[in-house]
């Protein structure tokens, strides 16, 4: 026999009882939550360029507290931003103009509350926020990438220096010449002075023979100073055709006291290239005086560097600088181009490296080759100035 089962009744539920609802979340809320995750500095400004927001990141990178950002005007922390408005449009951000055109938004000069500068990069994206026109001013700081440029910049620099320490007894010599002209000159007139009646004629000669040796000796000066000078990186519109003239004049008493003959073979209708001078020389003079070095235990008869110039079919102007010396190994073309890597006795192992650092920067290539006879030929190819421009806009 079964037993009778008891309910129990269940308590009686009513469904008529409000449950405490949870306060919707603004979608501004969310957006601002956002702002304040992302891992970059950021500053909303509104019509008239004044910060509205900024979140944590920006007042950790420039020293304020938010407090002392809100409603300032965004001069306070970059020094090349402004604003403008149009009839009709919210604000419009701009870069105020520089001596020497407009600043880019990838490098401009912030400070700090404690009045240091940084070097910045900044987007601005202008765009409808709750009823309001604004705009998200994303700032990166490049401290790190503009101290590397530098110290980058400085290896270069030393490296030029070393370089042109190898020339100096020879650039002493090639100095000496025209000085030492100039000083026999000055003594023959003298003497011309002295003579009843004076011949003006001859004078008049030597005179112009003073000023051709003083003309000879500031090329020399000028061509040693535009190599080991420090500067800014300066890309403008180059003829490759005078760097490579420039710097084979600038070794020509180093390659006649090696006893190394070199000849130039350059196309007359050679395009632009955008560069920076200085840099390209130090390319073009690592190379000439490996070429001459590779050639050391190269009878004198032998002992000669080709540099050629031309234009190729993809755009490209191309150097190339070839002696006939031994050759280059199958190692030491896999190496020749790494840092430290040297087989001179008393070589820093940093030319080829830094000069084909300094090729890439140009978005060009540098490449050797061992020639089918002997020796070797290093190549510099870069885009020539139309060729950059069109690369540069896309």
């Amino acid at each position: 026999m079964t037993s009778a089962r008891t309910v129990h009744p269940q308590p009686c539920v009513d469904h008529t009882r409000t449950v405490d609802a949870v306060a919707p979340v603004s979608g501004e809320h969310y957006f601002r939550e956002a702002l304040t995750l992302l891992p970059v500095g950021i500053l909303m400004l509104d019509e008239r360029g004044m910060m509205a927001m900024v979140n944590p990141q920006a007042h950790h990178l420039f020293g304020y507290e938010r407090e002392e950002l809100i409603g300032k005007p965004v001069e306070l922390l970059v020094h090349g931003l402004g604003f403008q408005s149009n009839a009709g449009l919210w604000a419009e951000p701009f870069v105020i103009p520089q001596s020497r055109g407009r600043v880019p938004l990838d490098d401009l000069c912030a400070r700090r509350k404690d009045g240091t500068e940084l070097r910045v990069e900044i987007e601005l994206n202008p765009f409808h926020f709750d009823g309001a026109n604004v705009t998200l001013a994303f700032v990166i700081d490049k401290t790190d990438r503009y101290e590397l440029r530098r110290q980058r910049e400085d290896l270069a620099h030393l490296t030029r220096v070393s370089t042109m320490g190898q020339l100096a007894s020879s650039l002493a010599h090639e100095l000496n010449q025209p000085l030492t002209a100039i000083l026999s000159n000055v003594q023959a007139a003298q003497r011309f002075m002295t003579a009843d009646p004076i011949d003006l004629a001859e004078l008049r000669e030597i005179l112009n023979d003073i000023v051709q040796d003083d003309y000879r000796a500031s090329e020399v000066i000028r061509r040693i100073r535009a190599v080991v000078k420090k500067g800014d990186l300066d890309v403008i519109p180059l003829d490759l055709a005078a760097v490579v003239r420039d710097v084979v004049a600038l070794v020509h008493s180093d390659a006649i006291v090696r006893g190394t003959r070199v000849t130039l073979d350059i196309d007359t209708a050679l395009p632009l290239v955008r560069g920076d001078r200085v840099q390209l020389q130090q390319v073009m003079l690592n190379l000439l005086l490996n070429a001459f070095d590779a050639m050391a235990d190269v009878p004198p008869v032998d002992r000669a560097v080709s540099v050629t110039l031309k234009s190729v079919d993809n755009g490209m102007v191309l150097a190339a600088v070839r002696d006939r010396g031994h050759g280059l190994t199958a190692d030491k073309l896999d190496k020749i181009f790494k840092p430290f890597f040297t087989s001179k006795p008393q070589g820093l192992g940093l030319g080829l490296s830094i000069s084909r650092s300094i090729i890439d920067m140009h978005r060009g290539r540098l490449w050797a080759e061992n020639n089918d006879d002997r020796g070797a030929t290093f190549y510099v190819a870069l885009p020539a100035g139309d060729a950059m421009e069109e690369d540069e806009s896309r």
